[in-house]
């Protein structure tokens, strides 16, 4: 299979952003007189978040960006003609374009059967990530061949907003059969004259499962998981499938995040870093702007393995560049769990350089999560705002 391997499965997932126009901004401000919490930002946009159903065998009940495993069909060469129908030059620089300058996360890099090498794997990540938007979500982010042949957006010479379908009953018939056989997406996109846009979705990030967490919680399965952006204009419509996702929700980062800290939602770790990064970004444009020149200059993303690392009262998830993350990380999960007898503010005394996240208990007994990073972001990115938990908000949005 293209994306099965012996220790872990690939996956892809979309972070879909729309400006948030219905609201007025979000006001807050810092807990206690003493605070010196800078101010967020990212609360002129929203982000779509899906909550996964409780017999979900991966992360049950936790809201999550909509993504999912990866099928042979999204590698299949059929795309390669139908990707061809906006041109064969911008086809052409299409590919040039996510390939970048450099290698870029294993799971672009690693060498497959020929049957799954005629598109890159870059693209092959991205039709999964929209496909599975679509079967979790009903948004499909899609172009008309013939607005495609009459117009000159299709490029990677600016920025580029994603562009969703309106829902009809021919999309929603499509759908259900795209859930039970993803390659029917290739079927559903011939006969709707259609080509999965591609060229809106910007390499984020990639996360793959902890291995120690795997035996902790004895789940069968572990990801590779390529993290895409998306910025759309207009916010669609969303429908969940009642089946792995349960609820929907188009809600600001500050405010998911506030929600997280209350005790709200579950968000998985992740989803909380990635949510602490858009709080750095002051607007969708300067979103969709940022990652379109990040990726132009050749800055690829690199896979991220959190190592579970336990001390006296909270248990860390230490990412690359923290002083605790080992020099050779037991990516397989065969050693033992890393563990100290000093607490967590004895630990940051002695490593100040942090890249983590951290989960803690309260004082109310609830397990609080926190991002914590003070090192410098490698290859151009934002990095996490980690301050979010000194906030209280003033003026809701409608919780999760």
């Amino acid at each position: 299979m293209a994306a099965l391997l012996k220790s872990w499965r690939e996956a892809a997932t979309l972070i879909l952003v729309s400006a948030n126009r219905c609201r007025g901004r979000i006001t807050f401000k810092p807990v206690g007189s003493s605070q010196t919490t800078a101010e967020p930002k990212g609360d002129n946009f929203e982000t779509l978040m899906l909550k996964r159903s409780s017999k979900s065998t991966f992360m049950p009940n936790l809201y999550v960006f909509p993504g999912g495993v990866a099928s042979d069909a999204d590698f299949s060469k059929e795309w390669y003609d139908i990707l061809g129908q906006a041109g064969e030059l911008s086809r052409s620089n299409l590919f040039n374009f996510v390939k970048g300058n450099g290698p870029g996360a294993p799971m672009f890099n690693r060498i497959r059967d020929a049957e799954f090498t005629t598109i890159p794997s870059e693209i092959a990540f991205r039709i999964c990530a929209i496909r599975e938007t679509f079967e979790e979500s009903g948004v499909l982010l899609a172009r008309n061949v013939s607005d495609m042949k009459q117009t000159t957006v299709i490029n990677v010479d600016s920025p580029t907003y994603g562009n969703a379908l309106k829902s009809d009953s021919n999309i929603n018939t499509w759908r259900k059969r795209v859930e039970e056989n993803a390659s029917e997406f290739i079927t559903m996109c011939r006969d709707m004259n259609i080509v999965p846009d591609v060229w809106s979705l910007y390499e984020w990030s990639d996360w793959l499962t902890p291995a120690q967490e795997i035996i902790l919680h004895r789940k069968p399965r572990r990801y590779d998981t390529a993290f895409f952006l998306c910025c759309v204009d207009e916010k669609p419509d969303v429908a969940e499938d009642k089946g792995e996702t349960v609820h929907s929700q188009w809600g600001s980062p500050l405010n998911i995040l506030l929600e997280f800290e209350r005790g709200w939602a579950g968000i998985a770790p992740p989803q909380m870093y990635e949510l602490a990064r858009l709080l750095n970004i002051g607007s969708m444009e300067e979103l969709v702007h940022f990652c379109w020149s990040r990726e132009r200059s050749g800055n690829r993303i690199e896979r991220w393995l959190p190592v579970r690392f336990e001390c006296a009262d909270a248990v860390l998830y230490l990412m690359p560049g923290d002083e605790l993350y080992p020099k050779v990380p037991d990516i397989y999960g065969e050693g033992e769990i890393l563990k100290s007898s000093l607490t967590l503010e004895e630990l940051e005394q002695k490593y100040p350089l942090q890249h983590r996240t951290r989960y803690e208990v309260d004082s109310e007994g609830k397990r609080k999560g926190r991002v914590s990073c003070n090192i410098e972001m490698a290859a151009g990115h934002v990095a996490p705002y980690v301050d979010f938990a000194n906030l209280t908000i003033e003026s809701t949005e409608s919780k999760l």
